[in-house]
């Protein structure tokens, strides 16, 4: 694509200025602050709507001593060939915004429109990007073509990696493992677990690695604290061996069984104890047999006394059973007359208030006030009339079937009956209480069974039984005291021994965990090595690939070089591409480090090689081109934008011309 004409008006200070490059490398000169870089962001401004500086927030207004000019128009139209020899005109153009607010004179700024055409063509802002990107290309492609300083400056150096293997086309890992006779275990290293034949990539397992190496350097930095918290679990030993201790415990045991044989034979000698323990208890036997007897009995001398108590009782109940039902009835019956009055009441309310009730019809009419006819007036009387009477004969019937005087006078004799029937059968209740009274009287209470002979005999037969029990044991009791607490003495002494021993087993058990953690650590620290080999084989990989893909990338150009690698102090690699250029002395340095010639001259290089590669071409825009004495030729079209002090104005050369 050429640029033919460019025509700025009120664009940032350019107030009208036309170009005609018609297609062809071109010279635009002008002093410090005439334009030339204004002329520059015209055309991004026009294409991507921003400036080629990549300032933000940019502006192409043009701005007076109190800043912004308004009512102006600024705009940007441009002529283009397309590299398929097609002509196409781009306008742009931002305008201020004015409008009245209802009720004003005044206008008030609202912000900024943006029109844009297309051959002349009015379109929408989507539709004039879409055309942009399918005849020119998208943003960022342009502006690396259009730009030189953009691909090996601006653009993030991931990308430009991308790109660069776009164009050479990379290199497999089986080739660079197979070309690269050292790296022959490298494969071990990716294959995938439970596969034959399917690896990981080189990335993959680089990611895989640092994952298990950092894990596995989690769990090596625990151990010593882990083996330091064991050493410091195991109990002082000092003086303790398990085998005297065992010797000792087994003796000890010896002699508690030795100790129990004797206790079984002091309890078998308490024959005399035992036989009376046997007579006391028979006799208790007896004494049970003789309170139950004479329980018994005094219960059948009371036996007819406690009948007719019950009896009389049973009929009392009988009696306040039925003076509950009948005092439930009347307070039914009193609802129920409460309710009959009530209804009654009302009804009759409601007859006075129908009686009262006059005809209050109107003789004349209501929209033409003459008198009505007579025959209406009395019919509408006697209607009214005829209404009341059935009124009042509804309410009579209505009383008779709900709330009469005789339904009335009959609930009220129902209440006084049942009042006469419950206040006897209080009476009758009474008197029962009078009589239940008298035949308790007549139960006889005996003494206790603890004042008869008969217990008091028995149990004078228990105390001399339990004295000369007593007597007979205490020698037993005392030698099996004696040797419960030999026993007892034996057996804390085992305790201690145990005790001992545990805190042997413990030393054990946390030495053998403090084994556990050493071979833990030489095993992890061995699976570390294993990984760390495998990443520098990963690492010696990249370095064979990077070398063999920088080899292809630098065939394209012809004095820039590219580092697609860094190496580190620790002996890895940390992947780059960064731009270099061949320097004064032949030796190559970073673009950042070179000249301003020759960043340029490198920047169309690669602009050349990148429109090679895309078969695509955009006007080149070389700022500052007058530090730069030889610029690189390039195979498209190129305008310098030098600086001159004599020209105060812009001013075009176009080359050739």
């Amino acid at each position: 694509m050429r640029l033919y004409k460019l025509h700025l008006l009120n664009f940032q200070g350019v107030r009208d200025a036309s170009f005609n490059f018609g297609g062809a490398n071109a010279n635009i000169y002008g002093d410090n602050a005439a334009g030339k870089t204004t002329v520059f962001n015209a055309v991004t401004w026009l294409l991507f709507g921003k400036a080629s500086t990549g300032a933000k927030n940019y502006s192409p207004k043009t701005k007076g001593t109190d800043g912004d000019l308004h009512y102006l128009d600024h705009g940007v139209e441009a002529v283009f060939s397309l590299d398929d020899g097609e002509i196409i005109t781009l306008r742009k153009v931002l305008k201020e915004d004015w409008k009245k607010k209802r009720g004003s004179t005044q206008e008030e700024f609202s912000g900024h429109v943006v029109d844009y055409y297309i051959n002349g063509v009015p379109v929408k802002e989507k539709e004039y990007v879409t055309f942009i990107e399918h005849c020119i290309g998208k943003e960022e492609q342009v502006q690396m073509l259009m730009m030189p300083n953009y691909f090996p400056e601006i653009l993030h150096w991931e990308q430009r990696r991308r790109i660069l293997l776009e164009m050479c086309g990379n290199v497999s890992d089986e080739d660079v493992i197979t070309e690269s006779p050292h790296l022959g275990d490298l494969l071990e290293y990716l294959t995938i677990p439970g596969t034959v034949g399917k690896h990981y990539s080189v990335d993959e397992y680089k990611k895989i690695a640092a994952a298990q190496r950092s894990d596995i350097n989690k769990k090596l930095q625990l151990i010593p604290a882990r083996i330091d918290e064991a050493k410091k679990a195991i109990p002082d030993l000092t003086g303790l061996s398990s085998g005297p201790i065992n010797a000792k415990i087994a003796a000890l045991n010896s002699s508690i069984e030795r100790l129990e044989s004797e206790r079984q034979e002091a309890m078998s000698d308490d024959a005399t104890a035992d036989t009376v323990r046997k007579e006391i208890s028979a006799i208790k036997t007896k004494i049970a047999e003789s309170r139950a007897a004479y329980a018994e009995t005094n219960a059948k001398t009371n036996e007819a006394v406690l009948a007719e108590v019950s009896r009389l009782r049973t009929e009392q109940s009988h009696i306040r059973n039925t003076l509950s039902a009948k005092e439930a009835r009347l307070a039914s019956a009193q609802n129920n007359l409460t309710s009959l009055k009530n209804m009654n009441q009302k009804l009759k309310n409601e007859l006075q208030r129908v009686r009262a009730a006059e005809w209050t019809g109107k003789d004349t009419c209501d929209a033409c006030m003459r008198p009505l006819p007579e025959e209406d007036v009395v019919a509408a009387r006697e209607n009214f009339n005829k209404n009341k009477s059935q009124q009042l004969e509804a309410i009579k019937a209505e009383g008779g079937k709900t709330c009469s005087k005789e339904m009335i006078a009959a609930a009220e004799a129902k209440i006084e009956a049942l009042k006469q029937e419950i206040e006897a059968e209080k009476t009758s209740a009474a008197s029962f209480d009078a009589l239940i009274a008298e035949a308790e009287k007549k139960v006889v209470t005996p003494p206790p069974f603890e004042s008869t002979e008969a217990y008091t005999s028995a149990m004078e037969q228990i105390s001399e039984l339990e004295s000369d029990a007593t007597k007979a044991s205490s020698t037993v009791a005392n030698q099996l005291n004696l040797l419960n607490s030999k026993i007892a003495e034996k057996r804390r002494e085992i305790d201690d021994l145990q005790a001992k021993k545990s805190k042997i087993s413990l030393a054990e058990q946390q030495q053998a965990r403090i084994d556990d953690l050493a071979a833990e650590e030489k095993h992890l620290s061995g699976e570390f090595e294993n990984i760390e080999r495998g990443v520098h084989l990963c690492e010696e990989f990249i370095k064979a690939k990077v070398s063999m893909l920088t080899e292809r990338i630098n065939s394209k150009f012809a004095s820039v070089r590219f580092r697609l690698f860094v190496e580190q102090i620790n002996g890895g690699i940390k992947e780059d591409c960064e731009v270099m250029i061949p320097g004064e002395y032949g030796q190559m340095v970073p673009y950042a480090l070179a000249n301003n010639a020759a960043k340029v001259n490198a920047g169309l290089e690669i602009i050349n090689a990148l429109a090679t590669h895309w078969e695509k071409s955009v006007p080149v825009f070389a700022d500052n081109a007058e530090g730069v004495t030889r610029l690189q030729e390039i195979d498209g079209q190129l305008i310098r934008l030098v600086v001159s002090a004599a020209d105060k104005s812009l001013r075009l050369e176009v080359v050739g011309a």
